[in-house]
């Protein structure tokens, strides 16, 4: 005989074990879900490095915050030609890799060469590594994957890949949890009066923010308040509504996507991974998987992919390149 209040304490903890079991042991089409996050990684990598501050920035931003005298950064750059190099290292690489080539050197270059230029940004701003690091770590978990799928058999793999699509996942949800958390820590309930959220259209916002920041506090307190619960509730969530996680994906495409439209931050590299790691249809990685799987059977074809890879990572750094020696000559 169960004590009054007693009853639901075992059922609840064994439908939180059922979840669990759901989520790191019994996903479905996981080898398949994590081609297309390798293929979304690498593209991320490749965009993030796209996007970096030239060589001769970096060595005279340091320059000029050292004769500042503030606060000198700490350590020597690279030299500019040596950080240049590193970039397209960096792009073909993980441009090949995203496409299936699976030789440890490339994998080693991508991993190291990524992470070099990262320590080479986040010299002049610790903060910037709670930006992307999250590339860091799927860039580095993604590239066991072609070990275990030639060592072990096939239903050692596709345990494996459910458990490292998993905590990928769980990753994801860590990060809007960290960030709620945060909010609360620093400022507290009173982040949902709003204030914080208006200044920030009025100051950074896009037109349609300064419109918002400009109205009664009604609209910023209720985009606050939301923000606060969608962030503290997206990992309690992913847990207690698992067979609805398409909807979860989709509303984290969203929450960035406004964002985006009323502050101009882009959290792009979450809005990606929110289609693979959850919102994406199995025939779409299906898809994607069987491209992948024909490069590995298929010599030339697995040589082609990675060249194209290659190619379209370094393409737009080769483009800037000839762009900067016309304009020099």
């Amino acid at each position: 005989m169960n004590l009054p209040g007693t009853a639901g304490g075992p059922r609840a903890a064994h439908a939180v074990g059922r979840r669990l079991h759901e989520i790191y042991v019994r996903q479905h089409h996981a080898v398949d879900r994590l081609s297309l996050v390798r293929l979304t990684t690498g593209a991320a990598v490749v965009r993030t490095v796209w996007h970096l501050p030239p060589g001769r920035f970096l060595a005279d931003y340091t320059r000029l915050v050292d004769e500042a005298g503030d606060e000198p950064v700490k350590g020597r750059p690279l030299d500019p030609l040596a950080y240049e190099a590193l970039r397209a290292v960096a792009v073909v690489s993980a441009g090949a890799w995203a496409l299936g080539a699976g030789h440890p050197a490339v994998r080693v270059a991508a991993n190291v060469s990524f992470c070099l230029l990262q320590r080479q940004v986040v010299r002049l701003d610790r903060t910037l590594w709670s930006y992307n690091s999250h590339l860091n770590v799927f860039l580095g978990l993604l590239s066991l994957v072609d070990d275990v799928e030639r060592d072990r058999d096939q239903d050692s793999a596709a345990a494996y890949a459910t458990a490292l699509l998993a905590a990928m996942q769980s990753y994801y949800a860590a990060m809007y949890l960290q960030s709620g958390l945060a909010k609360m820590l620093t400022v507290g309930w009173k982040w949902t009066r709003g204030s914080t959220l208006r200044g920030a259209w009025a100051e950074l916002g896009t037109p349609l923010g300064k419109q918002l920041s400009a109205v009664e506090p009604n609209p910023a307190r209720a985009a606050s308040t939301g923000a606060l619960v969608y962030e503290l509730a997206f990992a309690p969530l992913m847990l207690a509504a698992w067979r609805h996680r398409r909807l979860l994906g989709l509303s984290s495409a969203g929450f960035h996507g406004a964002v985006k439209a009323t502050m101009s931050i882009s959290f792009w590299h979450l809005s990606w991974y929110s289609v693979p790691l959850f919102a994406a249809p199995d025939r779409a990685t299906a898809a994607c998987s069987r491209l992948l799987k024909a490069g590995r059977r298929n010599r030339w074809a697995g040589l082609g992919l990675a060249v194209a890879g290659a190619a379209a990572g370094a393409a737009p750094l080769v483009a800037s390149w000839l762009k900067g020696r016309r304009a020099r000559v």
